[in-house]
């Protein structure tokens, strides 16, 4: 499976990047974020090779708990058709849920989103392949241009706090009548001085 076929299938998956066996990512291999950023390096992608790709079940699970759950099969049980290394420093779980691609750098504790893994290009030709609505290229996948994030929020109905009509009338007749009472009163005593 190449890139464009992982973004572009159905589903939730995951895809497992590992730096290429080459001298040219020596220097990065087993790196930690502090020292890719310290030395100005990139986590470009141009220096990984795809080296396995699965499918999620859909779960209500925090991404985290992904993260971790799948480092945790390829450095203990390794699927029988995985032919990568154990998965440590450097390498990059990228992760297609509901949609939506994110990148993360498996770190020296953790795991830390990386921006920019694949090319803009990429990720806007696999949404241009599968939205419905070509107008909305809002940066999730197949979403039929429903982007809930961006989605016009309605505001709260609130609780009619108003009176029923007939209370409102009972309570401006009352109101007329303590007027209407008080004009008196005060008219009386006016005379009566």
């Amino acid at each position: 499976m190449n890139d464009e076929a992982f973004v572009k299938s159905p589903g939730d998956g995951y895809a497992i990047y590992q730096l290429k066996q080459d001298a040219s990512t020596r220097d990065l291999r087993f790196a930690s974020m502090a020292q890719v950023d310290k030395k100005g390096w990139k986590v470009d992608r141009g220096n990984y090779d795809l080296v396995y790709t699965g499918t999620l079940q859909p779960a209500a699970k925090e991404q985290i708990a992904i993260l971790e759950e799948l480092y945790a099969r390829f450095n203990l049980n390794h699927p029988a058709d995985f032919t990568g290394h154990s998965l440590s420093m450097s390498d990059i779980i990228v992760l297609r849920q509901s949609g939506r691609i994110s990148c993360h750098y498996v770190d020296t504790y953790g795991f830390r989103e990386v921006k920019d893994f694949f090319p803009d290009n990429l990720l806007h030709s696999a949404e241009i392949s599968m939205e419905d609505d070509y107008n909305m290229i809002d940066g999730i996948i197949g979403n039929n241009g429903v982007n809930p994030a961006k989605e016009e929020k309605k505001p709260e109905k609130k609780p009619d706090t108003r009176l029923p009509l007939r209370e409102q009338l009972r309570l401006a007749v009352e109101k007329h009548n303590s007027r209407t009472r008080n004009e008196h009163g005060s008219r009386k005593a006016g005379l009566e001085r």
